[in-house]
């Protein structure tokens, strides 16, 4: 078939679009920056990330900057490590965030705690966002998200005078939700209107790469008929030139606009989709499954062909990270058994479809090469060093900006974007109701009352990797639904009780933790425990982002009961 999808669901790459469209490309996400305890920062805003368990090499770093003195506030429905030492801890309902900060928006602009030079000189649609913020008073917000009025107050003020402060965000916690992109440009925005944005201490540009060619095909796939989610999801698919696989199922069952009749899923993980059942459904429908990957694993089960691939010490790889640093690391194996590196089964493949030249016709070499021919670096240069080699990007200086503008249509931060704007989205960043809560479906929540939120970190597993290593295993060995002792007791439910947990999609079986640690009215879940634990049985394929298709795996309603017998 010709027919062709690509899958782009990554967290990243929506909070990569959200920046792009208020600041420009220079800026890449705001991720990064959640990463490191910066000595100049007096204030810390972590907005939706544990630290200790997703990024537990800086952990000591933000242990000690806070002994020191750093400020430091929390949003999250969990009480962390981290939100335990917080000055203030946040607790929204899940999928509220905008609503929070336009809140802390609110008083930083009523109060004339904004940065009003760079936001005369430097803002495309400040005044709209006056007018819009004035919706939000820190007493409309705590009925919104859950947070109290006096806590929004003290954490704006707190955030906009102790200077310079940091934001450091996680991009899901705020983007896995159906006003996603909206909800993290308005918290992207905090350090803007603040004045802390390329200054020492707060927020700054994406560290510099060395050039390189891209060899993404992009200009084969706009020749081709529209890919997945084209139509529904316009900026994204063309601002970033990849599909939207949220939309696969749906387009499987409707063969609009054209079908879909064979699936290649490189490490293909069927418990990522929401709704998954009904996605495993139509999965099932397709003349032809191929997946590659180390293991078996739930995906492979539906294959007609498992392609065994080579373990990073197996093969080799080109390594290009932030600060012109390049490497290639050589392997440290041949491949064992029938296993293939992913670059070889792709490479075959194109020769087989007279594509051959395409990929270099399977050197991977003369591949880095091309890739690295506006560096100047070659292979061979890389095997010389194994150390790798530091390419002399140039640094840049403080408020780069006033030599050289932003990268959007304006040449300044649109916090009314003329790119949403252009593709008939809401052009500030708006604050929506997400499509399933207790407020915008209170039909829905009459049988399903609990906000469900999932995918929080956790040390020994990353994603739906390391659960068949026994040793971290042990340290979780099954998966467990957070629920506060309010929301359990009014059920009668205790620590360790197997329950169901139901929503409108499907239902799933898993033990209690009773814990304070979560907000009531909210529960949580973890994501990609195989079989019957599997959280996105429950999660909806229907109502996405409108601007990145991204589901709602932080919002969505559900029930909680205890197991009959159990």
């Amino acid at each position: 078939s010709p027919n062709y999808c690509t899958e782009s669901s990554n967290c990243f790459t929506a909070g990569w679009l959200a920046t792009v469209v208020t600041y420009g490309e220079d800026y890449g996400s705001f991720y990064s920056q959640a990463r490191t305890a910066d000595p100049a920062s007096k204030c810390k805003l972590v907005w939706g990330t544990t630290i200790q368990n997703s990024k537990p090499d800086v952990w000591e770093e933000h242990v000690k900057a806070r002994r020191k003195g750093l400020k430091l506030i929390v949003v999250d429905p969990r009480r962390t490590s981290l939100a335990s030492m917080a000055d203030v801890h946040l607790q929204l309902r899940p999928g509220t965030d905008g609503a929070l900060a336009l809140g802390l928006m609110n008083v930083i602009i009523n109060e004339d705690l904004y940065d009003k030079d760079f936001v005369e000189r430097w803002t495309v649609g400040f005044d709209e966002l006056k007018k819009l913020v004035q919706q939000y008073p820190p007493e409309r917000v705590e009925r919104i998200t859950w947070v109290p009025a006096a806590k929004v107050k003290e954490a704006a003020i707190l955030y906009a005078t102790e200077k310079p402060a940091k934001l450091g965000i996680s991009d899901s916690s705020t983007l896995h939700c159906s006003n996603g992109v909206q909800n993290h440009r308005a918290t992207i925005l905090l350090p803007a209107i603040t004045g802390n944005l390329e200054v020492p201490g707060g927020n700054g540009l994406a560290p510099d790469r060395l050039p390189t060619n891209d060899i993404t095909l992009h200009e084969r796939v706009e020749s081709m008929p529209q890919g997945l989610g084209a139509d529904r999801f316009p900026l994204w698919t063309r601002l970033l030139k990849e599909m939207q696989s949220n939309v696969l199922a749906g387009q499987i069952e409707s063969s609009n606009p054209y079908p879909i009749k064979a699936l290649f899923g490189a490490g293909l993980d069927i418990m990522f989709f929401p709704n998954s059942e009904r996605f495993v459904e139509n999965l099932k429908k397709l003349d032809m499954i191929v997946v590659s990957d180390y293991f078996h694993t739930p995906s492979t089960q539906y294959a007609d062909i498992v392609l065994p691939i080579a373990s990073w010490l197996e093969r080799q790889i080109l390594v290009v990270r932030p600060g012109g640093y390049v490497s290639l690391i050589e392997p440290a194996i041949e491949p064992v058994g029938e296993s293939w590196p992913e670059w070889k089964i792709v490479s075959e493949l194109a020769k087989r479809w007279d594509l051959g030249h395409e990929f270099w016709d399977g050197d991977f070499e003369r591949c880095v090469n091309h890739i690295l021919e506006p560096s100047g670096i070659t292979a061979e240069q890389l095997k010389e060093h194994p150390e790798g080699i530091t390419y002399p990007v140039a640094s840049r200086p403080e408020r780069y900006y006033e030599e050289v503008g932003f990268r959007t249509p304006s040449g300044k931060v649109e916090i009314a974007s003329s790119i949403l704007q252009q593709y008939g989205y809401e052009a500030l960043p708006v604050y929506k109701e997400p499509m399933e809560s207790p407020v915008s479906r209170p039909d829905i929540a009459s049988a399903y009352p609990l906000v469900l939120t999932s995918g929080a970190r956790v040390l020994p597993f990353t994603h739906s990797m390391h659960r068949n290593i026994p040793q971290l295993r042990q340290m979780i060995p099954e998966p467990l639904v957070e629920m506060s002792p309010a929301d359990a007791g009014a059920r009668g439910i205790r620590s360790g009780d197997e329950v169901v947990v139901t929503s409108s999609r499907g239902t799933i079986r898993l033990k209690a933790n009773v814990t304070d640690t979560i907000v009531p009215g909210a529960v949580q879940i973890p994501h990609h425990w195989p079989g019957q634990a599997n959280v996105n049985i429950l999660t909806d394929d229907q109502n996405l982002d409108p601007i990145s298709g991204f589901a709602s795996y932080k919002s969505e309603l559900c029930e909680v009961s205890k197991e009959e017998g159990g």
